[in-house]
């Protein structure tokens, strides 16, 4: 047994390479620091030291060294009122002379000890830190292979999520488990019928709507109107039109960009857009869009299939529908705020860039932002370079084809 003597525990250490000071809580010596974790933390080094009380700067030759300026000892002379967390790296002043029993920042009693490993679960996507090298199981959804390749997919036509172990993730998949589609991770292209007031999903064959058989070119037409904001103008061109206003392409025969209105009544409308590879649900209010959400995250919430959506636009029976899910997205109009500073942290974004990129999160097309903030399209592109840029100096991949239910829990792990 150890002399008593001999025992650390409640003794001041001194780290001589970073100038950490730690109070031991361990009867052992230890074995580094648990700041810079160096193992010769102990070894003098001639390194100028200087004292928080009188200023005075003087290199250490040793722990009896005392201050040249005011004589007090080198533990003294280190602001022990600083505590420095070793799993966070937050520094802060205690109010008490006491060792705190946890870091104020990241609430870990931790705080003291070695820095600990930070593990992601593959499964659920719980982050975690631990001081083993591999955990046996992720603590949120216990499963034992957490750490194994795992993609959470979603389908766009239905909104149903699962999981796959497939090495190739989304390629692997031919068909949604619940809804049976094959063109389950393809956003649908609905296009809006102007002879029979309908929306519909156009087919791979035939050009007419299925349910007056009435034509959907737009050779014939002089006068264009922008579904998407609004914007009407003349033109003679047989090709696909670009609005002058938000750039949106009104592409002939359900092309990349086909805007089609839902429902609409006052000042507020509903609108989807196929965009992008995406399909989105906008929530305008004056000319302005307020809020937008996935085609697939819609459907989640709502429990509808896609056809059953598709029937209730235009249908003054569903007029109540539509105008609770209008007066929900605008009370939500601005929860897309809260990601703003996060952004700006961990991609070092300045604020607009940052609002730019979390309005984008819940759906936005660079095209809906320009209206938004009254900017040209140019602007809002050279914002999205910008942010492309900050994602790869972070590390960051971008997959659109995986589902992740929280991305920004993520993030932590770049």
């Amino acid at each position: 047994m150890a002399d008593i003597g001999d025992l650390w525990n409640g003794k001041k250490a001194y780290c001589y390479r970073c100038g950490h000071l730690w109070t031991v809580r361990q009867n052992r010596k230890p074995k580094m620091c648990p700041r810079c974790r160096s193992s010769r933390y102990d070894v003098p080094v001639m390194r100028e030291h200087t004292c928080a009380f009188c200023g005075t700067s003087w290199k250490i030759k040793g722990l009896d060294d005392g201050c040249p300026g005011c004589g007090r000892h080198i533990f003294d002379t280190a602001d022990p009122m600083k505590h420095h967390c070793n799993q966070c790296d937050h520094i802060w002043v205690g109010r008490t002379d006491e060792m705190p029993a946890k870091c104020p920042l990241c609430n870990s009693t931790k705080w003291n000890d070695g820095k600990l490993n930070q593990f992601t679960c593959r499964k659920c996507g719980h982050v975690w830190r631990n001081k083993v090298d591999r955990p046996q199981r992720c603590p949120k959804c216990q499963s034992l292979k957490w750490d194994e390749l795992t993609f959470k997919l979603q389908c766009r036509r239905c909104g149903h999520r699962w999981v796959t172990n497939g090495g190739r993730g989304s390629d692997e998949v031919r068909m949604c488990p619940a809804c049976k589609s094959r063109k389950w991770n393809e956003s649908p292209r609905l296009m809006y019928c102007n002879k029979c007031n309908s929306v519909y999903m156009p087919q791979s064959t035939g050009t007419k709507c299925p349910n007056c058989s009435s034509s959907r070119s737009r050779r014939m037409a002089i006068d264009h109107q922008c579904n998407f904001c609004g914007t009407t103008w003349k033109s003679t061109s047989e090709d696909a039109e670009v609005c002058p206003r938000c750039g949106t392409h009104l592409a002939k025969g359900g092309g990349n960009e086909s805007p089609v209105v839902f429902w609409s009544e006052g000042g507020m409308k509903m609108t989807y857009l196929y965009s992008y590879d995406q399909g989105c649900v906008y929530l305008w209010k004056d000319g302005i869009p307020r809020n937008a959400m996935y085609i697939q995250d819609l459907l989640k919430r709502t429990g509808l299939k896609l056809g059953s959506l598709i029937q209730r636009a235009y249908d003054p029976r569903y007029d109540g529908f539509w105008r609770n899910l209008a007066d929900e997205l605008y009370e939500q109009r601005d929860d897309y705020r809260s990601n703003i500073s996060y952004f700006m942290k961990r991609l070092g974004l300045e604020e607009t860039d940052a609002e730019i990129l979390a309005l984008h999160f819940i759906g936005m097309s660079p095209e809906a932002i320009a209206l938004r903030f009254g900017k040209p399209i140019e602007c809002i592109r050279k914002s999205f370079d910008v942010i492309m840029s900050a994602y790869s100096d972070n590390g960051i991949v971008v997959n659109d084809n995986i589902f992740t239910e929280d991305p920004i829990s993520l993030y932590n792990d770049g």
